[in-house]
């Protein structure tokens, strides 16, 4: 993290204004950096509470290999220009179950969200290893046979795949016929945020 710090400040792509102009100068960002290169970095990782079973690590886990941000059912309002959101409350660590709403304006909102796209170079744990596309099918039935579990029919595909029989498209569980009513295609945040459309505050490196 600190080696790539210095090629950006290298390649004066760090946004060092206001307070932060002095470490324009090498010298001054190298003094800056050396408590961060001379500290211990440790990640925590705390033990499954006691009696937990396998589900409770793997249900654990998806929280983090899933999802975004923010959920879509915390996500309340979007008016003239604001967004409304559901927030957790309290000051026990990660917050109570009490919510809150909480309003900020549409920049706001697409900055925050914007703080979870990952630099070029990074990878995304759900898109990793064998929970990626290309690996997830040979990886879970490694992990049946690991596990001795005997498979009366193969994996079923993803929810959002269906089967095709003659150029149809059918349910993958009980075969029927599946019409298409409406499409709306997607893109992503980070395909929008590398693009021209992005607010001009957001630079990728």
């Amino acid at each position: 993290f600190l080696k790539g710090l210095r090629s950006l400040h290298r390649r004066d792509k760090l946004k060092l204004t206001g307070e932060w102009e002095f470490l324009r100068q090498t010298a001054a960002f190298d003094v800056w950096l050396q408590p961060l290169e001379q500290k211990t970095w440790v990640t925590f990782i705390q033990a499954p509470p006691e009696h937990s079973s396998p589900e409770h690590v793997l249900r654990y886990l998806a929280r983090y290999l899933t999802g975004g941000p923010i959920s879509d059912r915390r996500l309340l309002r979007h008016e003239d220009g604001r967004v409304t959101f559901l927030a957790r409350t309290g000051t026990t660590h990660g917050g109570s179950d009490e919510t809150e709403e909480v309003e900020v304006s549409g920049a706001e909102f697409v900055r925050r969200w914007s703080l979870f796209i990952f630099p070029k170079g990074y990878t995304t744990t759900r898109r990793y290893g064998g929970y990626s596309n290309y690996h997830r099918k040979r990886y879970l039935l490694d992990c049946s046979e690991l596990l001795s579990v005997v498979a009366d029919k193969p994996v079923a595909p993803d929810v959002t795949e269906s089967a095709e029989y003659d150029g149809e498209r059918r349910c993958p569980h009980c075969e029927t016929l599946l019409l298409c009513v409406s499409a709306t295609e997607k893109s992503s945040w980070c395909d929008v945020m590398r693009s021209s459309f992005r607010p001009e505050w957001y630079d990728d490196g």
